[in-house]
């Protein structure tokens, strides 16, 4: 085994966003260096932008926004003010037609686009909910919030299929904390979600060219002007611990274990935390959900007007498309448009070693008419993450206290980040520590 002596103060496991940010922070503070390790051979994690031909896939539609206004001017400086304000659109696509988005206002719209007898039974509810005394139940699972607020009818219709299908497991066992708690039903749809608080965005950017990567990349740069390393390839093995610290982190590299002593530094985790909590012997029964990116070129023009499209039936592979010329032109050339389609699906699923996916999703957009054979679509990559979201099931803070009471005995070890910590984070929540 090889040994690395150096006088870094920080070992970051993980260089996507909340680790190249931590490790920027603390050059920017003080000079205190850091040794960033990533198991992939290119930096970023959920920030990867995928550049195939000439088109440019994110890993699902990202646009940065921030609550916090120095959060966003120092994603604007770091762009160099190359950006285009983009707006958070997304429609729901169902019985062959668009809905509008439904958090945090389901829109009478969308309950008149609804098929005859399905509408009436949702009326019939809401005329109900509306002469008694609605007791919204928000402290026990994710199906009971939702039906609470709206019935049971519309939360099958908006809320229930789709949960079910995209987390694969039944809504009853999900936490309350993934359903927005103050619905409404009315006329202007509005955007908001478990990232934003559930409350409407306000700013919203896109890199002009390079797609949301060009901010992974300017912060790279930054550690690197800094002397700061970033070693790539590097999955890590093991945290050694003697007492109340880990003293070595064991990665591999290029089939070689290497060491890195640490008990003189503090080591940042940004990988999964079920991951850190094995090798730490701590048993947890958290998961993530994974995700399958199917990306495809087409010909022709820009297809849609919105952000993102959600697919609820359960019949349907995918669970969201989006096109990436909406973010930026460049993201395409011309004559050109291009599709990302998403299929939540965790390892040991039927979809995950599906050598036929991409197919057979092909064949369902054609179906749906999403697409049409003129375009020619054609499959360029099928991309997988395995820890795209972290699950709540209703008992998963319980479960992180007890991880949390095991870790902190440990001095040296500080667990962040959207992986990392088990937290649904959006992008200006993983910057904090690049600016604070």
């Amino acid at each position: 085994m090889r040994k690395v002596e150096g006088n870094s103060a920080y070992i970051i496991l993980g260089g996507g966003l909340s680790g190249l940010s931590y490790a920027y922070g603390q050059i920017r503070k003080g000079g205190r260096s850091a040794i960033v390790i990533e198991k992939e051979n290119t930096i970023g994690g959920l920030m990867k932008t995928l550049r195939l031909n000439s088109f440019l896939f994110d890993l699902g539609p990202h646009i940065f926004r921030s609550k916090d206004e120095r959060i966003m001017l120092f994603v604007k400086s770091l762009l160099d003010n190359n950006y285009f304000n983009v707006s958070s659109n997304p429609s729901i696509f169902k019985y062959g037609k668009f809905f509008d988005n439904v958090i945090p206002v389901l829109t009478f719209r969308n309950i008149e686009n609804l098929p005859g007898e399905i509408r009436d039974k949702a009326k019939r509810e809401l005329q109900s909910y509306q002469t008694s005394t609605k007791n919204i139940s928000c402290e026990t699972n994710f199906e009971e919030c939702i039906r609470s607020q709206i019935g049971e009818t519309l939360y099958w219709e908006f809320f229930g299929e789709y949960t079910k299908k995209f987390w694969g497991i039944d809504p009853k066992k999900l936490s309350a904390d993934l359903a927005p708690k103050k619905l409404v039903i009315g006329s202007e749809k509005s955007y908001a979600h478990l990232t934003t608080g559930f409350e409407k965005p306000t700013e919203e950017i896109y890199p002009t060219t390079g797609g949301i990567y060009r901010i992974i990349q300017e912060l790279e740069k930054k550690i690197r002007v800094a002397q700061g390393v970033i070693i790539t390839g590097a999955k890590v093995k093991k945290l050694e611990v003697e007492g109340d610290k880990i003293v070595n982190v064991v990665f591999e590299k290029d089939q070689e274990e290497v060491e890195i002593p640490t008990h003189d530094k503090q080591v940042i985790s940004t990988i999964p935390l079920t991951e850190v909590a094995k090798m730490l012997g701590i048993t947890t029964n958290l998961k993530y959900r994974g995700e399958i990116f199917i990306f495809i070129k087409l010909k022709g023009e820009k297809m849609f007007d919105f952000s993102w499209i959600y697919f609820h039936d359960s019949s349907v592979i995918f669970s969201r498309i989006y096109e990436p010329i909406y973010y930026s032109v460049y993201n395409a050339p011309k004559g050109y448009t291009s599709l990302s389609i998403e299929v939540p699906s965790s390892v040991n699923e039927v979809y995950w070693n599906d050598k036929n996916l991409a197919d057979k999703v092909i064949e369902q957009l054609l179906d749906l008419r999403i697409i049409r054979k003129e375009q020619e679509p054609s499959v360029l990559a099928v991309e997988k993450n395995a820890y795209a979201y972290p699950i709540y099931t209703f008992d998963y803070k319980t479960q992180l206290e007890r991880i949390f009471d095991e870790l902190k005995y440990i001095k040296n070890l500080e667990v962040i980040g959207r992986t990392g910590s088990f937290k649904y984070l959006n992008m200006w929540e993983c910057l904090k520590w690049a600016v604070y």
